[in-house]
């Protein structure tokens, strides 16, 4: 009966039996063992702390920095997508320029007036001249008016960028024509037109002397407080350089990137230039302030921070701890390669660990409660035996000793498995089955110990199946783009022809695809096709549909013939039930004569020389891999020289916008037509362009693939007699 009952009950019942001395004595040992359990409680929850606060601190601290990398990279993945927009307004500026200037019989005279005070504020063109050169002189007036054609483009291109302050193209010859917003600036006091040096500014010396795209560094405005960069972009006309295309534009932007970088209140970010820097920052001061003449920090002799600057101006990216103005701080870094700037986001150390903290602070608010209730349950023992001493004067010795060591015996082995627990050894049972307080506490302690276990296992567990997955899906994606041909140009021998094509999958893998290879010295094949479904199921569908096409087409297969092999056999081991639509066709080099068949594909575009894109509406077969036994039929069309055409997947004209619109073929037959006298690979990058724009911000829904080929008619070996 005594056993059965409560640790309160066993003493009440057992001081009715025991003489006062052994009572005392039982209470003394009783009272002992209460407080090693709580000096051992103490120093199993300073282990228990060491050991969690170690583990987890590290696992915090890794998950903090990957975040701050992915930040960091995105941050400049945008800032960079700003800055290759403008060199690409510039780019094209300087092509259309560069075909001015090889076919002037192409072009009428187009005159550019003066500047006029009057046209202030607006978007507006303008000549202007070097002090060396003479308005009168009629080589330069030809010249100017043949130039003259650019200037829709440099309004086109000035109209489509929010940030860029001013297009121009300045010539050898001392004029310089601009689209800009401030005709009015262009006086002095006088009222008369000032002169412009554009070969000594240092956009069009570097453009010069590197022959390539160059960028300037920082400055601010000559008419406005603003900070802008100019980029130039040189013209030549065959090995001669006539001018450079240039543009200015503003820096805002990246003033507003950094200020949106949202990592807890302590989170900072700047930019680095090539210098090493700091262009941009969110600190008010301190090391990373904004300052005129800001120093290379290369140089710096903050313990660190010259390595990161020297690898981020490298054009690498990574995490560092420093110590800022004396405050430990994770920076995470990553390029802008079009510019060589850096995007580094910094977080205080004590941010990173302060998760950590916050655990270990929950388990010593257990350990003190447990301690709590430990010396609650001793001080209530202490007066239950006090007031039974008064009344148990005639309990014999012995039954008391019995009773105190049946009492004792579980604290002790509970003490004992306590204060075995230590390091990374959280393992606790608890077999007996006092029935009591004792067990309870037992009980408590073991369901603490065990959920310590499974929370450290579920953390390894998840963090090496990310790890796995995410190199998975990374080794598949370069698989998968090492299966399409992508080293342009593809044929640098081959002048029948200029081909580009390119795949965006929505995913890390795609299930579009793209192919086109030589079957022969004169026969070109060229394969468009988009699998059902999207992941790692349509990538591997996706590769072998690619190959049994490719092998029926080098065994020199009809298209008709090619998707009929492809479909039997794809069909044969199709279980999973998928498809894919193919448009595939042979080109005779030497006659611009195409033999094809479609495969449910969406319909080709033709851009005639000299003409307009339109669709071709050819005959659809059904698609390939959902019936056995079908046979396709092909159909001819020529190719005449300069002639286009133009292949693509449905991802292409089914994007849709954040209202729910699609983009359409019609859409992308307008975006074709505003340049259709452009090469392959700026065809595609206008739809892209065209159809990023569309959608905004809305997520790439499919996969974007397509592929462009010009016919420059057949290569004449000949010569004259």
């Amino acid at each position: 009966m005594i056993k059965n009952g409560s640790l309160g009950r066993k003493i009440l019942l057992s001081m009715i039996a025991i003489v006062v001395g052994m009572l005392l004595a039982a209470g003394i040992i009783f009272a002992f063992t209460m407080n090693s359990v709580s000096r051992t409680l103490f120093s199993a929850h300073e282990s228990l702390s060491d050991t969690i606060g170690e583990q987890s601190s590290a696992y915090m601290a890794k998950q903090m920095q990957s975040r701050m990398l992915e930040l960091a990279a995105g941050k400049a993945d945008t800032a960079d997508n700003i800055f290759a927009d403008f060199e690409q307004g510039v780019r094209i500026v300087a092509s259309v320029a560069e075909q001015i200037y090889a076919n002037p019989s192409l072009y009428s005279a187009r005159p550019v007036s003066l500047p006029d005070a009057a046209n202030d504020g607006k978007l507006t063109m303008q000549v202007l001249y070097s002090a060396q050169a003479d308005p009168s002189d009629p080589a330069i007036r030809r010249e100017l008016e043949l130039i003259g054609n650019v200037q829709d483009v440099l309004l086109a291109v000035n109209a489509n960028q929010d940030s860029l302050a001013s297009i121009y193209v300045a010539t050898e010859s001392g004029f310089m024509i601009q689209a800009d917003y401030i005709s009015g600036r262009k006086f002095d006091e006088s009222g008369h037109i000032m002169p412009l040096e554009a070969k000594s500014r240092p956009w069009y010396q570097g453009a010069a002397e590197t022959d390539r795209p160059y960028f300037t560094a920082v400055t601010k405005d000559a008419h406005t407080p603003r900070l802008a960069i100019m980029c130039g972009v040189p013209v030549h006309l065959g090995d001669r350089l006539m001018g450079v295309a240039g543009g200015g534009m503003y820096l805002d932007d990246m003033e507003d990137l950094i200020r949106s970088i949202e990592l807890d209140n302590s989170g900072n970010a700047c930019i680095l230039n090539r210098n090493g820097q700091v262009l941009f920052s969110t600190y008010e001061s301190g090391t990373l302030a904004v300052v005129e003449d800001a120093a290379d920090l290369r140089l710096s002799k903050v313990n660190g921070l010259a390595e990161l600057a020297s690898d981020a101006v490298e054009g690498g990216a990574g995490v560092a701890l420093l110590s800022i103005d004396g405050i430990p701080t994770y920076a995470a870094y990553a390029p802008m390669r079009t510019v060589g700037w850096s995007m580094v986001v910094f977080l205080s150390q004590e941010a990173v660990e302060a998760p950590t903290e916050q655990l270990i602070a929950n388990i010593d608010t257990i350990t003190e409660r447990s301690t709590k209730a430990t010396s609650d349950l001793r001080r209530n023992t202490f007066y239950v035996l006090l007031g039974l001493f008064a009344t148990a004067t005639a309990i014999a010795a012995a039954v008391s000793l019995a009773l105190s060591h049946q009492i004792a015996k579980p604290i002790r082995l509970l003490t004992e498995k306590v204060s075995a627990l230590e390091g990374d050894s959280l393992d606790f049972t608890w077999d007996v089955d006092s029935r009591d307080e004792t067990h309870t506490l037992a009980n408590a302690f073991q369901s603490l110990t065990q959920r310590m276990k499974t929370y450290i296992s579920d953390i390894e567990a998840i963090t090496s199946e990310r790890e796995r997955i995410s190199t998975e899906l990374t080794l598949a994606n370069r698989i998968q783009e090492d299966m399409l041909p992508n080293i342009f140009p593809a044929f640098p021998d081959r002048l029948e022809f200029d081909i580009y094509a390119s795949m965006d999958p929505a995913k890390a893998v795609g299930g579009d695809f793209y192919d086109f290879f030589l079957i022969d010295d004169d026969h070109l094949c060229m394969v468009m096709a988009d699998v059902s479904g999207k992941g790692i199921p349509a990538a591997l569908f996706m590769m072998m549909s690619k190959i049994i096409l490719d092998n029926n087409a080098m065994l020199g297969m009809s298209p008709g013939k090619i998707l009929t092999e492809t479909n039997a056999a794809i069909c044969d081991h199709n279980k999973e039930d998928m498809f894919v639509t193919v448009w595939l066709g042979i080109l005779e080099i030497s006659t611009g004569a195409v033999t094809a068949a479609n495969a449910g594909h969406e319909y080709p575009v033709i851009g005639h020389a000299n003409g307009r894109f339109e669709l071709m509406k050819d005959k659809h077969g059904f698609v390939i891999g959902a019936m056995d036994g079908l046979v396709y039929k092909e159909y001819s069309f020529t190719l005449e020289k300069g002639d286009k055409l133009f292949l693509y997947t449905d991802g292409v004209p089914e994007s849709v916008d954040a209202d729910g619109n699609m983009f359409g073929t019609d859409r992308l037959l307008t975006v074709l037509n505003e340049q259709c006298d452009a090469s392959p690979e700026m065809l595609l990058r206008n739809v892209r362009i065209a159809v990023d724009s569309f959608i905004g911000q809305e997520e790439q829904f499919d996969d974007l693939t397509m592929l462009c080929i010009e016919y420059k008619g057949p290569v004449n070996t000949g010569g004259d007699a």
